[in-house]
């Protein structure tokens, strides 16, 4: 399985484990169509107008892949 897949099926698991607030919640699920559907990495999420709270997500769920 690819990086982008990978980071897609963890971010799913960690909405359906009430790990993501919800308020984050559409933006991370924005995401994970992005980077299912191949259309998006992650790296196109890191802007500054990315909300800090997002990018914490982010970055904990590029971790857990790595690992």
């Amino acid at each position: 399985m690819d990086f982008s897949k990978e980071m897609a099926l963890e971010l799913e698991n960690m909405i359906r484990a009430g790990e993501v607030d919800h308020d984050i919640a559409d933006d991370i699920s924005a995401a994970v169509l992005g980077l299912r559907n191949g259309t998006k990495f992650l790296d196109d999420f890191y802007r500054a107008s990315t909300p800090h709270k997002v990018l914490e997500v982010f970055d904990e769920v590029s971790q857990r892949v790595k690992r």
